[in-house]
């Protein structure tokens, strides 16, 4: 393998629920050839932590950008869940249910966490719920209860902690953000919703550059 490709998302991101299909993508194209690995940002942690009310009319005013430029739906029930307002806003439970997956099968990794946003975004299911973990988990052929049993160690939760220290500690801010590493150094592929093509381009620059 010539290196990893570092996919750092959350899954409450919007623009992460469009950039889904373009890592699938990639990873499809590159998979013979780089190791692909995803680390959850915590996005809506500590004092961001809140009712979905706070930004619901912020996400009901801007899904729309996301669905023209990404070509992804928003489904009806998830903006039902907006404008019911009641959910809280928290990213660590869909970060350590990515996290625990992740360790348990890291080259499945970024199929679950596609799918996971879109049991959030296309069908409106709560990311509070174990539930919603439970029948994940369960379509990739697990156990439910065990895996949310796992989800639910001070192990996983210190995994989880750990991703969030290693997205702050590189300056990651927004996501997503794409990342490639090769010989123990990082090279950025995008900030951002960026499409395949571009992430290619940028890929091939920096292979290019390490051949010189």
């Amino acid at each position: 393998m010539e290196g990893t490709i570092l996919y750092i998302m959350d899954p409450l991101c919007g623009w992460c629920y469009g950039f889904g299909d373009v890592m699938a993508q990639l990873e499809e194209k590159y998979k013979d050839r780089y190791h692909f690995r995803v680390i959850t940002g915590g996005m809506i942690t500590g004092a961001r932590v809140a009712p979905v009310s706070e930004m619901a009319n912020y996400i009901l005013g801007a899904y729309k950008r996301v669905e023209d430029y990404a070509g992804v739906k928003f489904g009806e029930p998830y903006l039902e869940l907006l404008r019911k307002g009641t959910e809280i806003s928290y990213s660590e439970p869909p970060c350590r249910a990515i996290v625990t997956f992740r360790e348990q099968h890291p080259e499945k990794a970024l199929s679950f966490t596609h799918q996971l946003q879109q049991k959030i975004f296309a069908e409106g299911k709560s990311w509070n719920d174990e539930q919603t973990y439970k029948e994940l988990a369960e379509e990739f052929g697990l156990p439910g209860e065990k895996f949310v049993s796992d989800m639910n160690t001070d192990e996983r939760k210190y995994d989880t902690q750990q991703d969030f220290q290693w997205a702050q500690a590189a300056g990651i801010s927004g996501f997503p953000c794409t990342v490639v590493e090769r010989g123990g150094k990082y090279y950025m592929l995008a900030q951002g919703y960026q499409p395949l093509q571009a992430l290619e381009e940028v890929l091939q620059n920096v292979n290019k550059s390490l051949k010189e």
